[in-house]
């Protein structure tokens, strides 16, 4: 993955494929796995109380979240024993990604589902939802009621086009006209331009927020899946830092031969 380290976070980035050696080890916070496998390199308190709800009655969504979706390999939010249902194709696209084909290593976007190993806010109007990330960019879903354009006439997008709306207590987000430039995870788990994905953001608690990506992607697998994680909190006085990612990339210099990805996470290089 690209690592850059903003250096208002220097000390409290929330990954970082850096060297465990040196390090005390941390707190036993939560399960691994229920922050998007983010629990070895994340110091994290969820707060608890009940969820804190807008005048009409629904659940605020609006904050600063951490984690959601696995960054390393998205399978780790499959029910146990359940794994990712390739089609033949797909599975020997993925086994022979090479580490520096990860469009994250060139800066390219990471739509969802692809878990974000720093912070990220959600903002909700009568009309929009924005979900700002401080790795990378920003997108917008409608809530104003509207439909996807007809296929003939959506023009394929990082992002693609999102619409959403409540059930109940969750919010549920729709899109379609994905480009299949993206992964997934660091593994380099790949898309077609027929993906639909659905997202639900459930606040279970003041701390705690579920997350569950419905993927259906009749070009890539052979049928649709589900991954959970769950985002905590972060603390009332934590904001987004300025992330550009060009400038001060340390990641470069790893990107050799066939190595997966994920493997930066799980055994980072050791200066």
């Amino acid at each position: 993955m690209a690592l850059v380290v903003p250096s208002e976070r220097a000390a409290t980035v929330m990954l970082v494929a850096v060297s465990a050696v040196a390090q005390e080890p941390l707190p036993d916070v939560r399960p691994v796995g229920d922050v998007g496998g983010l629990d070895g390199y994340v110091r994290a308190h969820p707060r608890t109380g009940p969820v804190p709800r807008l005048p009409d009655g629904r659940p605020d969504l609006t904050g600063v979240w951490l984690g959601g979706s696995p960054p390393v390999d998205i399978a780790m939010g499959l029910p146990k024993g359940d794994a990712l249902p390739y089609l033949p194709e797909t599975k020997k696209k993925v086994d022979a990604q090479a580490a520096s084909d990860d469009p994250q290593a060139h800066c390219l976007p990471l739509p969802p589902p692809r878990g974000l190993p720093y912070p990220w806010r959600i903002v909700i109007t009568p009309t929009h939802a924005f979900f700002l990330y401080e790795m990378y960019n920003y997108r917008q879903v409608f809530l104003d009621g509207r439909k996807h354009p007809p296929a003939d006439e959506l023009f394929p997008t990082w992002y693609g086009h999102s619409i959403g709306r409540w059930e109940g207590d969750t919010l549920v987000v729709d899109t379609v006209g994905m480009n299949d430039k993206t992964w997934f995870d660091n593994k380099g788990d790949v898309h077609t331009e027929k993906l639909h994905l659905t997202e639900r953001y459930t606040r279970t608690d003041l701390g705690q927020m579920q997350i569950e990506y419905t993927i259906d992607d009749p070009g890539a697998y052979s049928k649709p899946f589900a991954v959970k994680s769950t985002a905590l909190l972060m603390p009332a006085d934590e904001e987004l830092h300025e992330y550009i990612c060009n400038e001060n990339n340390q990641d470069v210099p790893y990107l050799q031969g066939r190595r997966p990805a994920g493997d930066l996470l799980r055994n980072p290089p050791v200066n």
